[in-house]
């Protein structure tokens, strides 16, 4: 008999991990973290404010500490978007996450995720608080429905030694911006304003596949408001023709085709 009800306790059976999983929880664990002495789960209990604009966010909130692969926070509002309870992430932590995403994504998503980690620990350790990471994939929810999401992220915490201990993750429900299978991953410097994009290659592996520029991504998200490209030349101070070429370039870059294309592509991508 099919199951019905979205809220459901689960304990699903450990996925076959990706060797990429594997390879990075065995760099999180072998850090020397200096003790964590902020329990988040609890800090965020006590804060009844916050915790009210989080649970009624249309977005999930969570806290994963890397040095033990727990979630220290998840939004009450979980189960809406995943179809599974809060206590099923805090009890199982990331490899949860493994169970519920859809097969056909997980190995990819983790080799995006590699890719993402390989570029931002490439960053002096300074710098990386200033890097936030995006990518997305697709869960299967106990009812069998099958939902897209975009995995926002940002560094949340770091040791005096620099090493990263805590990541802030937002989700959200693209399903009806991103019809398109093809997984991209982006990097987006909240210090220089630039944006790159991570797509699988030939030869199997995730590498830059383009970059946008600091005027590029001001440009888009002027866009995404309607603004058209003699407003966006008056805002900025630039030419019409300046805009123009801008935008040629930007959709050479994103391969998109037209406003709306682009559009959907940056708020599936999470720059908007």
């Amino acid at each position: 008999m099919p199951l019905t009800s979205e809220k459901v306790r689960v304990k699903l059976p450990p996925p076959s991990n990706p060797q990429e999983y594997n390879k990075l929880v065995k760099l999180w664990q072998n850090l020397s973290y200096e003790p964590n002495l902020l329990d988040y789960g609890e800090s965020f209990a006590n804060n009844a404010a916050l915790l009210a604009v989080l649970n009624l966010s249309p977005c999930v909130t969570k806290i994963l500490n890397l040095r033990t692969q727990q979630f220290e926070f998840v939004s009450s509002n979980v189960s809406g978007l995943f179809g599974y309870e809060k206590q099923d992430f805090l009890e199982q932590g990331l490899a949860f996450m493994n169970s519920i995403a859809h097969p056909d994504d997980l190995q990819n998503s983790w080799r995006l995720i590699t890719s993402i980690w390989d570029f931002i620990m490439a960053v002096p350790s300074a710098d990386q608080v200033h890097y936030q990471f995006n990518y997305d994939f697709r869960i299967i929810k106990p009812s069998g429905n099958v939902v897209r999401v975009l995995a926002q992220n940002s560094i949340f915490q770091s040791d005096s030694k620099g090493h990263i201990s805590h990541v802030l993750c937002i989700y959200s429900d693209i399903s009806h911006w991103k019809k398109s299978g093809q997984q991209v991953a982006s990097i987006v410097s909240t210090l220089s304003k630039t944006c790159y994009f991570f797509t699988l290659q030939s030869d199997n592996a995730y590498r830059p596949l383009t970059c946008l520029s600091k005027r590029e991504l001001e440009i888009v998200k002027l866009m995404a408001e309607g603004y058209s490209s003699k407003l966006i030349a008056e805002k900025l101070f630039i030419s019409f023709h300046t805009v123009n070429t801008h935008r040629q370039k930007i959709m050479e870059k994103t391969h998109t085709h037209n406003t709306g294309g682009l559009v959907q592509f940056a708020v599936s991508n999470g720059l908007i």
